[in-house]
């Protein structure tokens, strides 16, 4: 997937304005109010309520597709026990930072040759007209959002989209074999955690009654080496269900990792594949040919591990990291480019305007969506992306604002796995 620039919950809008209900007390707000100046240009605070009640509504969303519904009193709770900043004050504060982005973006445009053209501003004002049409007075006036605050989001997310392929053209895009290589394994692992836990439960158990009689099982050691030994013992084996055989709790991982690994910095964090991979694993990996698996248990901190490499060089699985590198060069060369405008920038909170933005669990905002599925029949039907014309209260399209080819396309963002994240502006409330 093609990175576009730090992301919080916002989503594209062109074709998902589509804040359809408000329940809880009513806390209707002065959306005219400037909520923060940048470089001398005045944001009005509707455009910031919007942007915050859809990441509300969105995240709520979220945890009611994957878990089922969120803590009643989510926003409320408390994240950060030194500032006593709520989530809700957190994700506010997160929508002002990337909104200040946005018109800094707007504002960089023109020296990247950016613009918006003629049938661009054509659909962003039908959209925002169709959004306003499709809401109650008291939503809109609930979001303290209007016609003009709308058009204005839809032109910032225009231009942010536009921007980022340009800010990143001169990266270089030249990755070699040895810095991308990675080696697929298939490895199965056998935990020796519950072994020790165990052994604590079974003495408290002996003390307590001498009687008690324990079922006899194999230790881990002992199932690890059955299952080498079959392993060995088959040509072309499967790993995983022989690991199933003698345990169904068992199972084979077939996964890949880099082979040159990067020095990391002391406070970076571990989150790729390769730090999936057991450190054991990697290392008896390294001593083994194509094909080849270990001879002997390999033993790890808390496991036993039987090893087969499959491939030293897995070609397929290093032209992906060589895209995975360049994205991440392209993501950290838009970051450092858009930290410096913002560190340049005079950008000026009003605190007590930016307060008034209740972001509270009794202020609950949710949001409509056209099923998929409706939308892509549509669009094989007509031919034609599906416009900002079928935005309603209840049928809303999925669709964004950028130029492509004459059509006016984007999926909204994949930020549903966030949780409202810790504050980013540099500005403090």
């Amino acid at each position: 997937m093609k990175l576009t620039g730090k992301k919080i919950a916002l989503g594209c809008l062109a074709g998902a304005l589509a804040v359809a209900g408000l329940t809880g007390c009513s806390s209707k707000i002065d959306g005219t109010k400037t909520v923060v100046t940048v470089d001398g240009e005045a944001v009005p605070l509707g455009v910031v309520s919007f942007l915050t009640r859809y990441q509300q509504a969105q995240t709520m969303a979220m945890y009611d597709m994957y878990f089922g519904g969120a803590d009643p009193k989510m926003w409320d709770n408390v994240m950060d026990e030194d500032s006593g900043e709520t989530y809700g004050e957190s994700a506010r504060s997160d929508v002002l930072d990337q909104v200040e982005l946005m018109y800094l973006l707007k504002a960089k445009s023109g020296d990247y040759n950016v613009e918006i053209t003629k049938k661009e501003q054509k659909k962003i004002a039908e959209a925002a007209e169709n959004f306003i049409a499709a809401n109650s007075e008291e939503t809109l006036a609930d979001l303290g959002v209007t016609q003009s605050d709308m058009e204005t989001v839809l032109e910032l997310q225009t231009y942010e989209k536009k921007m980022f392929d340009p800010i990143v053209k001169d990266v270089d895009t030249e990755v070699s074999d040895e810095e991308a290589q990675q080696t697929s394994v298939t490895y199965v692992e056998v935990s020796t955690a519950e072994e020790a836990e165990e052994s604590g439960e079974e003495e408290v158990s002996e003390s307590a009654n001498e009687d008690a009689e324990k079922e006899e099982e194999s230790s881990p050691e002992e199932k690890a080496q059955k299952i080498l030994d079959e392993v060995l013992a088959t040509a072309d084996a499967d790993m995983d269900a022989i690991a199933k055989d003698v345990d169904e709790n068992l199972s084979a991982v077939e996964t890949h990792f880099t082979a040159n690994p990067p020095e990391k910095e002391d406070d970076e964090e571990e989150s790729s594949v390769s730090d999936t991979v057991p450190q054991a694993v990697q290392d008896a990996a390294g001593k083994l040919s194509d094909g080849e698996i270990a001879g002997e248990l390999i033993e790890g901190e808390d496991a036993y591990y039987v090893v087969r490499l499959d491939k030293a060089f897995d070609e397929e699985a290093t032209k992906s990291e060589k895209e995975s590198i360049v994205d991440q060069r392209k993501q950290d060369l838009y970051e450092k480019t858009t930290e410096e405008w913002k560190d340049d920038a005079d950008i000026q909170v009003d605190k007590k305007v930016l307060k008034s933005l209740k972001v509270t669990s009794n202020l609950k905002f949710t949001m409509k969506m056209e099923e998929a599925d409706e939308a892509e029949n549509e669009t094989e039907e007509t031919g034609e992306d599906v416009s900002a014309n079928d935005i309603s209260e209840n049928n809303v399209s999925e669709n964004d604002v950028a130029e492509d080819d004459g059509n006016v396309t984007e999926d909204l963002q994949e930020d549903k796995d966030e949780a409202p994240s810790e504050e980013t502006s540099s500005e403090e409330e």
